[in-house]
């Protein structure tokens, strides 16, 4: 066997290992349906513990005409590999390569994955401009998030755009893709269909959105340890955000917040416990839904323990507290996003010192005593002032704890994680200067030097390129293909230095 055969061989035999050790995953038969390869270009890890990919694919399989199967960005680590044997991207199910899909679906929750679109593409034989592609190569649909606050990034890639959520498009766009119509035939019934984009975006495209969320269910479809979450039944408690924060894009991408029942919640809480006894519950404000007691006393009534995506410290109190106690909490993350309460009145978060240090507190007495606590720099209107009162605002939550939490729970930390503000198309803030990359690293610099002695306390940031780049890729029209045919060429190279 050539090097290269032998490369593409054992490309093949790592993704059948990864299916073979998946759960709940679908192998159905090719004879007769529509083929839809899910495709989330980032890594498998990531992408399966993006509840998205575990919701498109079981709407998608519970239709017999339709066989979907599931592809992702090979990892840093073998991408050499599968350049130098020239070895397409293949699904995780049967291992077939993108091109031999009836179409490729993307599903795009951050703009910079659109970065490894013209890897994916490029190995797979797949031209990344529409105009390019052949009659007989895949229809490319594309949606999520990111194309849903702004499509035009996309405008020369996919044949098909579809901002909203999926589910409002389901029932429609389904049984098109599964007459197997020609390219072209297809797209103009795709175009009937309200919300679809097919071309290039005129007007502001109409943002799909499903309705009551009781009547569908959005959770765990395939378990792995390999996932991110792997650990946990995830699970959609809730939809947008009530609180229309200024630098948000949750209200904008997802329209009116929209709460499921706790009944409806418990009822995939029996289905997961077959599974896993950890849930994770996603949604914007979780501690404040309405029935948060109601459903966190049945998780733990029934042998489980939960763990909320997102914490907003004015949601908490001493019986929440207490709840995330008795699932295991000793660690928590809070969304702070700006040190001053000047400047977190300017972002529309409303939140004072005084409620947040009540907040720790009522952890800090539950024995919660590591904070994960996330801010954001380069906002507008920010001030030396106001990146001084991260450190600030993290040094008195610091000695709080250490004063409120009991004796059995003395070892307490601050772990800060300070993030480049990116403004986004459609937010209060759309159409404010990214601060740009140097100006980002300076306040980093600085924060880093207030913090580097406090004992107690780290911090860790994000990549100012990489804030650079998204605000770019967030904020551009169709020119964006080609920044990315740019990147490809950059990251190749990359790649074969090894």
């Amino acid at each position: 066997m050539c090097f290269k055969a032998l490369m593409a061989w054992r490309a093949k035999e790592k993704m059948r290992g990864l299916a073979s050790r998946e759960v709940g995953a679908l192998k159905k038969d090719w004879g007769g349906k529509a083929s839809i390869a899910l495709v989330f270009p980032n890594t498998y890890r990531v992408g399966m513990g993006n509840l998205a990919v575990h919701s498109i694919y079981s709407i998608l399989n519970a239709r017999s005409a339709v066989v979907c199967e599931r592809a992702f960005m090979p990892h840093p680590s073998e991408l050499r590999e599968h350049i130098l044997s020239r070895t397409p991207v293949l699904s995780v199910e049967s291992q077939r390569p993108l091109a031999e899909f009836d179409v490729v679906a993307l599903s795009l929750s951050f703009e910079n994955d659109y970065l490894n679109l013209p890897e994916i593409f490029g190995l797979s034989k797949i031209p990344l401009r529409a105009a390019d592609r052949r009659p007989d190569q895949p229809l490319v649909i594309a949606g999520g998030a990111a194309p849903t606050l702004n499509p035009l990034p996309l405008a020369l890639v996919a044949d098909a755009i579809l901002p909203g959520e999926f589910e409002a498009f389901a029932d429609r766009v389904a049984p098109i893709l599964e007459e197997g119509l020609p390219g072209r035939e297809a797209l103009v019934e795709l175009g009937k269909v309200p919300g679809v984009i097919v071309g290039a975006p005129g007007a502001p495209a109409e943002r799909m959105r499903a309705g009551d969320l009781d009547s569908f269910k959005t959770q765990t479809a395939i378990y792995s340890r390999e996932a991110e979450f792997g650990d946990m039944h995830l699970i959609e408690v809730e939809r947008g955000c009530r609180h229309r924060c200024r630098f948000c894009a949750t209200p904008a991408i997802y329209g009116e917040p929209r709460r499921r029942s706790a009944s409806a919640v418990l009822r995939m809480v029996d289905e997961g416990l077959a599974h896993r006894r950890k849930f994770g519950l996603i949604g914007a404000d979780i501690l404040s839904h309405p029935d948060f007691e109601e459903i966190a006393e049945g998780i733990l009534d029934r042998g489980g323990s939960f763990s909320p995506s997102s914490v907003r410290v004015d949601a908490m109190d001493a019986r929440k507290a207490e709840l995330l106690r008795r699932a295991g909490h000793r660690s928590l993350a809070l969304g702070i996003e700006a040190g001053s309460e000047a400047l977190r009145r300017t972002l529309g978060k409303g939140l004072s010192d005084r409620r947040i240090l009540e907040s720790v507190e009522a952890l800090a007495v539950c024995g919660i005593t590591r904070l994960r606590l996330y801010f954001m720099t380069g906002l507008p209107g920010e001030t030396d002032a106001d990146v001084a009162a991260i450190a600030s605002i993290a040094l008195r939550i610091r000695d709080l704890m250490r004063a409120a939490a009991p004796r059995s729970s003395r070892a307490t930390a601050v772990d800060l994680t300070v993030t480049p503000f990116v403004p986004k198309p459609d937010t209060p803030f759309a159409g404010r200067p990214f601060a740009g990359e140097a100006e980002i690293k300076r306040r980093f610099r600085a924060l880093k030097a207030t913090l580097s002695r406090e004992p107690g306390v780290a911090m860790r940031t994000d990549s100012a390129l990489q804030a650079a780049i998204e605000h770019r890729l967030a904020n551009s029209g169709p020119e964006a293909v080609r920044f990315l045919e740019e990147s490809r060429e950059r990251s190749a190279r990359a790649a074969m230095r090894g």
